[in-house]
This record gives C-alpha cells, sequence and structure tokens, in this order.
C-alpha cells in the first residue's frame, strides 16, 4: 500500500469515526429525548423518543447544536431532514461563505452567493411564477401569506444546493418536500435597491389590480390566457388589463366556473 492510499484510507477512518457518535454522545442525546418528550412542551411534534433522537443525529452531522434542531431547526419529512431557511443561512455564513441578496420582493428574489474557499460565486432565483407553475400555491397556503419570505426560501435552497452542498448535506429549506402553510423562519437581510425587470414588473402590475386573497387565482387566470394566446406574460397581461372592468368581470365568471367544477 503506498502512503497516498495510506493517507486517503486513515483519512475515511477518522471521517467515519466523527460521524459516529460515542457511547457519552448517545447517553447524552438519550437523556435529552427523554426530557424533551416528558416535558410534552412539543406538543404533537414528536411521538416518541426515537423520533427525536433522529432529528439530534440528524443536527449532528450538519454541525447545529441539538436544541436548536428541535426548536424549528430540523425537521423529518418523509425520511428526509428539512432545514429552517434561517438555520440553512446560519450554517452557510457560518462556515465562511457570503449570501448577498440582489432582489426580493412579493414576486422574485435573486440571491447571490460566494464561496469564502475558492471565491466561486452564483446566482439562483425562484418567483411566485414558477410555485405556480410547480402547484404550490394553494388557497390559505405559505405562498398566499407570505410569498416574499416563500422566494426568499426556495431562493436560498437553491444557491445552497448549487453552491454549498458540502453545507448543508442532502438537507432541504423547509415545504420543498411537501407544500408547507408554516411561514419560514428567515432572517433579516438588507440587500441593494431593486432593479425590477420587465416581466416582473408587468406581474405586480396585474395582481395589484385584484384582492389579496385573489391573486392566487389571478395568477392561475393569466396562466389559462397565455395558454389560450399562445403568449408571454407580458402580452398577455398588455391584453387583460387594456380594460380593467373587464378584466374584473370575466376574472370573477372564470373564478365562480372554476370554484363550480371543482370535485
Amino acid at each position: 500500500m503506498n502512503n497516498a492510499v495510506a493517507v486517503r484510507q486513515q483519512s475515511n477512518e477518522m471521517s467515519l469515526t466523527r460521524s459516529i457518535p460515542s457511547e457519552h454522545e448517545m447517553m447524552v442525546y438519550h437523556t435529552m429525548a427523554e426530557q424533551a418528550i416528558t416535558s410534552k412542551m412539543y406538543g404533537n411534534n414528536y411521538k416518541d423518543k426515537s423520533a427525536v433522537m433522529m432529528i439530534m443525529l440528524s443536527a449532528r452531522e450538519l454541525g447545529i447544536p441539538p436544541m436548536q434542531a428541535l426548536n424549528g431547526g430540523i425537521n423529518i419529512v418523509q425520511g428526509k431532514a428539512e432545514i429552517s431557511a434561517r438555520m440553512m443561512s446560519a450554517l452557510i455564513r457560518k462556515s465562511g461563505h457570503k449570501i448577498k441578496v440582489k432582489e426580493c420582493t412579493e414576486m422574485r428574489c435573486i440571491l447571490v452567493g460566494t464561496r469564502g474557499d475558492t471565491g466561486e460565486t452564483e446566482e439562483t432565483s425562484f418567483s411566485v411564477t414558477e410555485a405556480q407553475t410547480a402547484g404550490l400555491v394553494k388557497p390559505g397556503g405559505g405562498w398566499v401569506k407570505w410569498p416574499k419570505d416563500m422566494c426568499f426560501a426556495r431562493a436560498l435552497s437553491r444557491l445552497a444546493r448549487q453552491l454549498f452542498s458540502d453545507v448543508i448535506g442532502i438537507g432541504y429549506v423547509e415545504g420543498e418536500i411537501h407544500t408547507s402553510d408554516v411561514k419560514p423562519e428567515v432572517e433579516s437581510v438588507c440587500y441593494e435597491e431593486i432593479v425590477v425587470e420587465d416581466e416582473n414588473e408587468f406581474l405586480q402590475s396585474f395582481l395589484s389590480i385584484f384582492e389579496k386573497e385573489e391573486r392566487y387565482l389571478a395568477l392561475e387566470y393569466l396562466k389559462v390566457v397565455q395558454q389560450h394566446f399562445q403568449c408571454d406574460v407580458i402580452q398577455a397581461v398588455k391584453k387583460l388589463t387594456q380594460d380593467k372592468k373587464v378584466l374584473i368581470d370575466q376574472f370573477h365568471k372564470w373564478a365562480e366556473k372554476n370554484k363550480k367544477t371543482e370535485p
């Protein structure tokens, strides 16, 4: 066995050793898990001690303190770890990397990440239009109540997977595994003056015509119009806003018909 292979094998063995909790750590985790369940402070969030243990062990591999994980930092959904947006941002920054918010509105969020070790940069974004296309926007859901925060969380998760995968591992941001109605926990951020592109400006202008609770349906209506006329967002908005009174009347008729045809 040459020296390079021996060093690599030793490194792998050390990494494996660090990834497995010691007997003392397991005893501490068992005690903490038992206290968490018997305290009843977490309600129905965790059914038994083993559920708490899985949260803490997942947090350990990501370098997250166990209580921060239990208090909303991590959730296990369908066997996968969902990390809160606030925690994901903290992990990235703690590792010496940077996240800059280029734009963040109720329609779209654009983030720019920079690695502290290599200087690599990446720009990612996520918009309400994407959420609508993916079927994430539901009546009374998080995308209707907190679109700005939801866009930030999804843009952050996309950036983390592309540029900081070594930091978040196989974690997802909250709500990615299934649609969540819970407001994402995001940190307060400062960002430069917003530069809104034409399509985004047209969307905001279009949605401002409707009541807030109608906007999720208005996006769906806009999508139907786009498909009917085979046109882009800007062209569809121009067609629809030529006469706003007619638009509102047609929209309400469509919404009523759509409601009646739901199973």
